[in-house]
């Protein structure tokens, strides 16, 4: 029942402890007729988190039950917070009409009002003064630009594939809702704000002012103050969630997929064509294609056969990874697996209508759903993850249409049909206390029927929770489930890719952005949505390569692997309608650009590898340019902001992302800057911010150049067609800077799932790589970044290439190792010098008591 749809302040009492806030109770009426009462608790969880929760006292609406998996596991709230001798913040409230203020203590700046409160049954709102334009979030959408623009947007998981958000109604946001922003203040300092609530939502952008327009759940805001350096909120917010998931190391390496491949024979024939084609791959995909007629949890073994599954990850050394969708088809009844164990659990939604089981419609035609809050939905998910993983040793998995997705607006007509499973009355049983009466909502997020494509707002799950207030959390639970069934069945670092995501899934799975289009419009938003979900807490991420929908070309695809080859999550897919986009299948450009994009990308790749490690689950990888260069106002221009990123702080791209373009012009922020792979220097430390015309054709490396004061340590790729071939042999990539060059690296001799999770998950096994100049030698050294001691498996450097370091006539080595080495210089402005070890130098655990040290004379 609607309570209310607006409600003036009659009053209020408060509650104060020592000078400080702890309970405000608003007292609202209408008519005459007592509505909610409100508590507004703020709880200071440490000096730099406030945790904001306003709900009413008889706490009627909607929490996520922080008491339950997987919640439990990831939202970190404070209960009994310790107390802190100084705040990075204080609070202020103005009493009439009600405002809820944030001061940040040091700046004196506003950075949060709370106003314009609504609350109730049914419909909710509130609104905040922001303090700048500068705000980053508030996913998952497809819209062209990493900014957020004015306008409306809906938060509402949808598989909605090719809309393009233009901050209009009817709303368009897509798989994920991700009610979380990054906020750059007046001062410069930045701060998180999360609005934990899960229901689906419109946030409405005009002027200086955001409105959360709602209908369910308690209005509860996690704030999270950091410093100049943006990451500093950005990881007390993914700390606050758990932090996110480290992946498998293989993942790294380039994935393939393609719908259909209706065989195993043909999932083992594109392996063999991408290594004889001298393409690296890693993993081979399958789509519904290996599914007994699209019922999940099966395999129809007559087209895809285990042996072969076998062949691919052992003789070929590829890994495989099927789907999985979420619904359950009903048309072999009992005879299939899933369904049965479904039944015999008791586990699937029931209808509003009727109490029987719910019924919708996706790939397998009529389908039931999961309810993922029924305490014997573990035991059904994990028990049927291996029974899959009996028939096809998968290595991963990726979960799809977990929105969840219907192909029904709502429940499916009751009299059509005719499945075999309408005749057997045990299907039908009837539990009355599922049914529910239809919900009239006084506003309907996103304009759009709330049931279109999905389930009904009325549905309920186990628990008496309302599909309106747990719609968003469906995805979340799902990966959650897969994750726990990996976990039993032996995998150290679970790998998953989910198409929908909540606050939190980050610790449980990886994303992929879903079903995009091949157009050069969604090669350019890849940029900002896969910065976006950093910010979100899932950094493994990334778009499909050419793109999954219509037909790519081969100009686009092009462009489009050199961007992709630097997404964390690399992987090429399309569909069934579209004509084939291997890359070695569009013509010479394609096939060229690949094949150097995809080898420079193994070429770095334990680097890029690295930055997971030594970030320790929280923060960035795939990173805005401004959160190293916070003080350029430079940086915060569109055209900047949409193409240009970093990849951690060493490296910064600026890839070509328009149609026709073979020259663009880039923004270098001050620092030394050079070509990572020819060592020309781009722009001086004393040069200011800087515009250059950078040149890319289609068959080219994408542009790629590296910050001075900074090492990488690169791999020759030479007959590398996976990562098993790499070994630990590297050059050193050093840039010179104002001061030392650091850089990090791995320290494993394999790297085996099980030894990244003891060796580097559950301890560190970060490297240390520095090269400082002292007049006239310079010493290049590498230690552990735990303990300082030698690296503990076996390392081997055999070149250093030094950009930007003063010619000399002659340069002496000497070490630990080695004692002879050449040197050359090619003489061009900037100076860029070789110098080859002439036997490599070895660092092994044990054989020395020394770190090592090279030490490079010269005259």
């Amino acid at each position: 029942m609607l309570l209310i749809l607006y409600i003036p302040l009659i009053s209020a009492s408060y509650l104060y402890e020592n000078s400080t806030l702890i309970t405000q109770t608003l007292f609202y009426e209408r008519e005459g007729n007592p509505m909610y009462n409100l508590s507004v608790l703020t709880t200071q969880e440490s000096y730099n988190q406030l945790d904001i929760k306003i709900e009413d006292l008889e706490k009627r609406q909607f929490h996520i039950p922080s008491e339950m998996e997987p919640f439990k596991s990831i939202y970190n709230d404070i209960v009994n917070p310790i107390e802190y001798s100084h705040y990075d913040y204080e609070t202020l409230i103005d009493e009439s009409p009600f405002k809820f203020n944030v001061i940040r203590v040091d700046t004196q700046e506003t950075i949060l009002s709370l106003f314009d409160i609504i609350v109730s049954e049914l419909y909710s709102e509130f609104t905040v003064k922001i303090p700048t334009k500068y705000f980053f979030g508030l996913g998952e959408r497809n819209q062209k630009g990493f900014r957020f623009k004015e306008g409306i947007y809906t938060l509402m998981a949808k598989d909605v594939p090719q809309l393009l958000e233009d901050g209009k109604q009817p709303g368009k946001g897509v798989y994920s809702s991700h009610p979380v922003y990054l906020m750059r203040e007046r001062s410069g300092k930045y701060h998180v704000l999360f609005f934990k609530n899960s229901s689906p939502m419109d946030v409405v952008y005009k002027e200086d002012k955001l409105t959360f327009k709602y209908i369910g759940g308690i209005l509860q805001l996690k704030l999270f103050l950091g410093d100049y350096d943006p990451e500093t909120a950005v990881k007390l917010y993914h700390s606050y969630l758990g932090g996110w998931a480290l992946h498998p190391f293989w993942a790294m390496g380039y994935h393939h997929s393609r719908w259909p491949i209706k065989s195993s024979e043909k999932l083992k024939e594109y392996v063999h064509n991408h290594k004889e084609n001298d393409i690296p791959i890693d993993t081979i995909w399958s789509d519904i294609d290996y599914m007994n007629d699209r019922q999940i949890f099966s395999v129809d073994e007559t087209r895809f056969h285990k042996s072969d599954f076998e062949e691919i990850q052992n003789q070929l050394g590829v890994n495989y990874i099927p789907i999985i969708d979420v619904a359950v088809g009903v048309k072999y009844g009992k005879q299939d697996k899933g369904f049965r164990e479904g039944i015999n659990l008791d586990i699937f939604l029931r209808s509003p209508n009727t109490g029987q089981r719910f019924r919708g419609n996706v790939w397998p035609g009529s389908s039931y759903f999961p309810d993922f809050f029924h305490p014997n939905c573990s035991t059904y998910w994990r028990t049927m993850i291996k029974h899959l993983y009996q028939s096809t040793n998968f290595s991963g998995l990726w979960i799809d249409m977990n929105e969840p997705t219907n192909f029904c607006d709502g429940e499916c007509d009751l009299q059509s049909g005719g499945d075999k499973w309408n005749s057997t009355m045990d299907y039908t049983d009837i539990n009355e206390d599922y049914k529910n009466n239809h919900i009239r909502f006084p506003y309907i997020p996103g304009v759009s029927p709330l049931e279109k494509m999905t389930l009904p707002p009325n549905l309920y799950h186990y628990g008496k929770y309302l599909h309106k207030d747990v719609h968003n959390l469906y995805g979340l639970q799902e990966s959650y489930e897969t994750y726990q069934a990996q976990k039993e069945i032996g995998k150290p670092l679970p790998f998953i890719i989910s198409r929908s995501t909540f606050p939190g899934s980050g610790h449980f799975t990886q994303h992929w952005e879903g079903d995009n289009e091949a157009s050069y419009t969604f090669l350019y938003l890849s940029v900002g949505s896969t910065m976006q979900f950093n910010i979100f807490g899932i950094p493994m991420v990334g778009a499909d390569v050419c793109g999954f929908l219509d037909n790519t070309t081969p100009n686009l695809c092009a462009r489009w692997v050199q961007l992709g080859s630097l997404y964390p999550f690399f992987r090429n897919h399309n569909n069934d309608r579209a004509k084939d986009q291997e890359f070695y299948s569009l013509g010479q450009d394609v096939y060229q650009a690949a094949r150097r994009n995809i080898k420079l990308r193994y070429s770095i790749i334990k680097w890029y590898y690295s930055l997971f490690l030594r970030s320790n689950h929280t923060g960035t990888i795939f990173r805005p340019v401004f959160f190293e260069f916070n003080d350029d106002v430079n940086l915060f221009k569109d055209e900047v902001l949409d193409t240009q990123f970093l990849i951690g702080d060493e490296l910064i791209a600026t890839p070509i992302l328009i149609e026709n373009q073979t020259i663009r012009k880039a923004y270098f922020p001050k620092a030394y800057w050079y070509h990572f792979l020819s060592g020309s220097r781009l722009q001086k430390q004393e040069d200011p911010g800087l515009e250059h015309f950078i040149v890319c054709k289609y068959t080219d490396y994408v542009p790629l150049y590296i910050r001075g004061g900074s090492i990488i340590l690169q791999q020759n790729i030479t007959n590398v067609r996976s990562i098993k071939d790499l070994k630990n042999h590297f050059h050193a990539v050093i840039a010179i800077g104002e001061k030392d060059s650091f850089g990090t690296m791995i320290d494993l001799d394999e790297f085996s799932d099980q030894k990244i999770l003891e060796k580097c998950d559950q301890s560190n096994c970060i490297l240390n790589v520095n090269f400082s100049i002292q007049e006239n030698k310079a010493e290049f050294t590498i230690v552990r970044a735990d303990n300082g001691k030698p690296a503990s498996y076996p390392l081997f450097i055999n070149r250093l290439k030094i950009y930007g370091l003063s010619p000399s006539q002659n340069i002496k080595c000497s070490s630990n190792k080695i004692v002879e080495c050449s040197y050359s210089n090619d003489n061009t402005f900037p100076y860029i010098s070789i110098i080859e070890l002439n036997e490599g130098i070895g660092l092994e655990f044990g054989e020395t008591t020394d770190i090592f040290k090279l030490t490079l004379q010269f005259s």
